[in-house]
This record gives C-alpha cells, structure tokens and sequence, in this order.
C-alpha cells in the first residue's frame, strides 16, 4: 500500500529504537510509536481498491452499499500461530503426561475437515434494506418489552391487592398472555408488517481443495436444496460472475396456507387487520440460493434475486468504498479478521429502552385494581423517559469497522460505531505518569465526559425512585401473613427510621463527586509487604509481597469533601442509631484518626489496619484525592499526580504488566520452597512434586507481556485497540 513519508522514515528509525532497548522500556516504545502511527494516519494517500482486496478477500465481490461485514481470514493460519506458542505445547505436554493421550492427535481428523473449510477464509454480509429491518426490529423488541412488563406488574399489583401472589407469580411468567395482548394491538404494528422484507443475507467460504470443496458443496445442497415443490419453484441466476441455484418461495403461496385459518385469524385480530397483513404478504417473497464465484461456495437468502449484494466489478465493490478506509493504516500486517457496519446501520442501532419498559409498568400498574391514586407514580415513570431521551442525544453514531491483526502479538481495532458520550476525548490525562511506577501491575486512566456524567446521574437517581415509589405503591395493600407479610414490615420499617438517613447518605456521595473531576486513575501494585494477618507465617510476612490498590482523582472544590464527610458520618450514625432500635447489635461508628504533612492529609481507621501498606484510608491536598488500601501508595501516588507522563494520552487506557504478575508468581513460589514445611504443613510433598509443573509453565507464559486497551479518537474518529502483546 502507499504510505506517506513521515511513516516510511519512523519505519527504519523504530527498528533502531527496538534493537537497543531493554525489556522494561520495550512497552513504553511500543505506545509512543502507535501514538506516532495515529498521528500520521491522516497524512498517508488512501489505499486502493486492489491493495484493499489483497487482504479483504470477498469484500471485493460485495457491492458497494453493503451495509454489515463479519469475516474471517487464514485460520489455519491462526491455529498454526497458536500451535507455535510454548503455552500450547506446555499444555499438550500436561495432556499427555497426566492422560496418556496428545490432545492435536485426538482431535486431528475433525480438525482437517474444518480446517479444509475455514482455513481460507469464512463471512457473512447483509445487502441493502439491512438498515430498515433493523429499525423494525428495534421497535418491536421495545413494544415486546412494553408488553412484558405491563402483564408483570399488574399481575403483581393484583396479586399484593389480592394477596394471592401464587396466582401473581403464575401470571407474570406467562408468556402467552402478553403475546395475546402484544396481537390484539396489532393494528399498531401493520405498517412494520407492511415494510418488512428478508434483508439480503450473503455468507460464504473459500475452499481451494478440490475435494474439500465437492464435500461442501454436498454438504450445502443436503441443507439448504431440498425446498417442497408445492412451497416454490426453482430458479437459477447469475450476479456478476457468480452463478446460484435454489428456491423462489413466493408470499403468494404462504397466504394461501393461512387462508385455511382465517376465520380464526379473523377471530384473534380482526378482518381489517387480517385483510391488510395477508395483501402486504402476497407480495413477499423469499430466494433461498447456493451459488459459486472461483474458490467461493456461497449461500444466498433475500427478498429477491436483485438484491444479492454482489459488485459487477472491484470499482463498485465495497474494497473500492472510502467507508472502509480504517483498514488502510493496518495493511501492512497480517490481517485474520474483518467488520464493517455502515453509518446508517449504527445509527439504526442507536436507540435505549427504558422509556417502554417504563411505560409498561405505568400502564399495568394503572390497569390493576385496588393500587389506589397512583399519579405520582405514574409521574415519576414517565419522567423515566425523559431522562433517557436527554442522555441518548449524547450519542454519536459513525460508520463501524473493526480489524484482527498480528502485530507483536493479536491486536484488535474497532473504528467508530456508536460512541454513548461516557468519555472525554479532549481532556488531556495529568495522571498517566501514575502508571510508570515499579511493579505495576495494572493501570486504569480515564476522563468522563462531565455532562454524560450529570445525565446519567439523573436517569439512575429517577429509575431508584421510581422503583422505591412503586415498591411503596404495592405495600399499601392489605397483607396480613406470609413472605410478603415480613417483606412489607421490613419495607414499612426502613422507610419510617432509616429513609431519610439513607439519602442524605446517598447525597453526601453525590457532593463528595461533585468536588472531584472528571477524570480518574486506578492504581493496582504489588509492593505492600505481606501483613500480619492471624495465622499467616512469619517467613511470608518477612519474604513476601502483597497487593496495593488505590483511586486517584483531582480536587475541583476541596470544602465540598469536606461537607460531604460530615453527611456521609451523620447519616451512617444515626442509621446504626436506628437499627440498635430495632434490636440489632450495638455498633459505634469509628472515629477516624489523621496525619498531616506538607498540607497533605490522611484520614484512617486505625481498627481495620494492619500496617501503612494494609491501611484503607483517604488521602487529600488541595490538588488530588487518592482513596486507598494503603496509606503509603497513596502518599506515593499523591506525590506524583500531576507529573508528565513518558507518553501523552486522551480517551481511557487500561493496562495489565503480566511480566510483573509472573516476577511476583515466582517470588512467592520461591518463597514457599524455601519455607514448604512452614507455610504448607501437610502439603509440602505434593507441593514439591507440581513444583517442576508449576516452574515449566510459568516459562511458557514468558512469551506473553502484557495487555494493553486505549479508547481514543484519531483524527476525530473513535478507536479502540486491544493488543495482546507477545516476544
């Protein structure tokens, strides 16, 4: 493919910079050339079609406006990568050691024949009209849940009203009842009837083995050749220099066959309604076809011959579309995987389903009898879709793609898509650096997008409310025994002593949030010495190492943590004040004790620790906040919040050290060696016969050395990476 200049130069350049570095630095190199890659993505020329096709295999038979992709490339090719790894061979080594039997050579008949079949290349794609179903669809899946959720709660309301929730409960998992009601509204839906059509479904594989491909080609004819004459006839066509054979299935025949019910049709949804559905049906039809285009065995099911999605030619097919052009940064490695989804087919996908489930409820809460005056329910559900109608406007939805490639290890790309506005990629992240420390073994960073944050915040707050409300709603029936005689006791019993506390506890939270910002950094290492739990050994308290975990945010308004401690300790007293009432053990809130150093605070129980490294505690300045296990990581990290980072990034990142994970395995492994009779008594023998195991299969994993995940946008579009990384 053709690339610009400045990515020709990096190329020999990052050669150099690989061939001197030492392990430790190898991951940081790694990052800052894909950063490098992203910024020069846009300044390459675009891909041709036939450079495109060379990787893309059918994608250059599929016309144009294809609207779904899923395909896979080379998997014996895969197979023969994973074969090669010293994980695989540790694990054939276990099988046969322990079974008897080499588990390649158990499975080798079964695998050649599929290998014969995927082991060139397998998709599945859906033609023009993909995008209208869908859309039918997503309406009917929330008229679905409508109808759900409207039997359930008012099979419940009336089973509290009544108090037999035997019947209750029989009624809300009876799913004939709300189909029933689901075809006596079915006037709603004829329009949907009307529209429908088989979205053009094409899906194939290439064979290159004569052998293998008469097998599939048998194996096919069996599956899909064998239609009854009195449903369809026969045809052959020709798309391009593709040749099929099937089956027509005309609508026609189909209305013919219900014309036998019809007087019951008649009967469930009426005959206006029967008149309309069985005219739109006499014009569907339904192509069920295999065809052949060179080394590919195909099988077509569609509306019509017409809309089979292949091109005439590479300069109309999909190869040639610019929507696919994410694949053209990535074409110089290996490529086992494929996906596109067209922007229109994203934004058909673009929709909640809160609102109906809502509305369901309303509705079968409203219906039942001897609930009583519901409108403030009624009130707060409806408000239930206002909120997700406001956190919905915040989604943005692009063309989709996505890419398998090997490079440096499996590395999965997804491009665009539906983004829901969770992430801000704008923000700059200050606390990258955190993730630089020694033995590291996981590392999160991200930046929330502060207006989807306030959104979905009101959603959530309105969804709990509305379930309390509705909760209330059903305990003012008249239950005198029973389960749910205890359960309303309980209900009536929070709501009068602990309500109030709850929200004010539920408030100081949301003002604790309200002082941080928007953007966050979790801190996993392994650098705590191991505590002196009761019963653990000295000689793994001395020797060995334990886990630190800490939550690292900015300090936007320091009086507002304060403040809300102070809601947050009231209302936890006064909850444990009110279930001392009740009779629950006594239970005193603990008072925290602090340090302070440089304007650097830290609040602790000193009762739930057991060293600074095994110590929950709060740690704040006017600039950072670090909620942690331990007390001295989060000095550490408070530290160095705020610090450049070796390398710059936006979106969200996670990160897992699996070098650090296998140093830390041995250690402790090593550790107990020495010490078997100490730490394991009884088991030591057995320990140190899997003890040869236990060392051979942490040296398989040496090849594998970390995972990494960015969420960012490249030249204003959405990317996702996923790499698996390996030596």
């Amino acid at each position: 493919m053709k690339m610009s200049r400045a990515w020709c130069v990096m190329l020999p350049v990052s050669a150099l910079i690989f061939g001197s570095c030492k392990k430790e630095e190898t991951a940081k190199v790694v990052e800052a050339v894909d950063q490098a890659v992203d910024e020069v993505v846009s300044l390459g020329e675009a891909a041709s079609a036939e450079e495109r096709a060379a990787k893309l295999g059918f994608v250059a038979h599929l016309s144009s406006d294809t609207e779904m992709v899923m395909a896979l490339y080379d998997g014996k090719g895969m197979v023969r990568n994973l074969r090669d790894l010293d994980l695989w061979k540790f694990i054939i080594d276990v099988a046969e050691e322990e079974e008897g039997m080499n588990p390649e050579e158990e499975i080798a008949p079964q695998a050649e024949m599929v290998g014969q079949f995927l082991g060139n290349e397998i998709f599945l794609a859906t033609g023009k009209g993909t995008v209208e179903q869908t859309k039918s669809l997503q309406i009917l899946n929330a008229k679905v849940g409508y109808y759900q959720f409207r039997t359930m709660s008012r099979a419940l309301a009336e089973g509290v009203s009544s108090g037999d929730m035997e019947t209750a409960l029989m009624s809300m998992n009876d799913s004939e009842t709300w189909l029933m009601d689901l075809v006596s509204d079915i006037g709603e839906y004829t329009p949907l009837i009307e529209g429908a059509e088989m979205p053009p479904v094409l899906a194939g594989i290439k064979v290159s083995d004569k052998e293998a491909m008469a097998m599939a080609e048998e194996q096919i004819s069996q599956a899909f050749g064998s239609v009854p004459p009195e449903m369809g006839e026969a045809i052959e066509f020709e798309k391009a220099s593709a040749s099929f054979k099937g089956f027509l299935l005309k609508g026609e025949t189909l209305v013919e066959a219900m014309e036998a019910d019809r007087s019951e049709m008649d009967k469930t949804i009426g005959k206006e309604h029967a008149d309309q559905i069985l005219t739109s049906l006499q014009t569907k039809n339904l192509v069920i076809a295999t065809g052949k285009l060179d080394d590919y065995l195909l099988v077509y099911i569609g509306g019509s011959v017409e809309a089979c999605p292949i091109a005439e030619s590479l300069e109309t097919s999909l190869a040639a579309n610019d929507a696919i052009s994410f694949v053209d940064a990535h074409l110089d490695h290996p490529v086992h995987g494929f996906l596109f989804g067209s922007n229109n087919l994203m934004e058909a996908l673009d929709a909640g389903g809160l609102e109906e489930i809502a509305a369901g409820i309303r509705d079968g809460v409203s219906s039942a009898e001897g609930v009583g005056d519901e409108r403030e329910l009624v009130a707060m559900l409806d408000m239930i879709g206002e909120r997700e109608d406001a956190l919905l406007e915040l989604v943005d939805a692009s063309t989709f793609g996505g890419l398998i490639t090997i490079d440096g290890g499996a590395r999965f790309d997804l491009f665009g898509g539906v983004d829901n506005g969770a992430i801000d990629y704008a923000a700059d992240h200050k606390l990258a650096s955190l993730g630089e420390g020694d033995r590291v073994l996981m590392f999160a960073n991200w930046a929330s997008d502060e207006e989807y944050s306030k959104r979905a915040g009101d959603l959530m707050k309105v969804v709990v409310e509305s379930a309390y409300a509705l909760t209330g709603k059903l305990m003012e029936a008249d239950i005198e025994e029973g389960d749910l005689a205890q359960f309303k006791q309980g209900f009536e019993a929070f709501d009068q002593l602990f309500r109030d506390d709850f929200l004010k506890f539920y408030d100081g939270l949301s003002t604790a949030a309200d002082g941080l910002g928007e953007e966050a950094a979790l801190v996993v290492d392994l650098n705590a010495a191991v505590p002196p739990f009761p019963g653990v050994p000295q000689e793994l308290v001395e020797g060995g190492r334990f886990v630190r975990a800490s939550l690292v945010a900015p300090v936007t308004d320091r009086s507002k943590l304060a403040d809300a401690w102070k809601e947050v300790d009231l209302s936890l007293r006064a909850m444990f004040k009110s279930a001392k009432e009740l009779g629950s053990p006594d239970i005193n809130m603990l008072v925290p004790t602090s340090s302070e150093k440089d304007d650097v605070i830290t609040w602790y129980f000193d009762a739930a620790a057991f060293s600074d490294d095994v110590k929950p505690s709060v740690t704040l300045n006017d600039e950072w906040f670090v909620a942690s296990t331990s007390r001295t990581q989060a000095l550490d990290l408070i530290g160095r919040a705020g610090a450049e980072a070796k390398a710059a990034r936006k979106g969200a990142w996670f990160e897992l050290d699996l070098d650090t994970l296998r140093e830390f395995t041995d250690e402790m492994i090593s550790l107990v060696e020495d010490n078997a009779e100490v730490i394991l008594g009884n088991d030591a023998e057995d320990f140190a016969e899997e003890l040869p195991r236990i060392r051979a299969g942490l040296k398989a994993l040496q090849q594998f050395d970390g995972i990494t995940l960015h969420d960012r946008k490249v030249n204003g579009a959405r990317q996702i990476s996923l790499h698996f990384q390996t030596r």
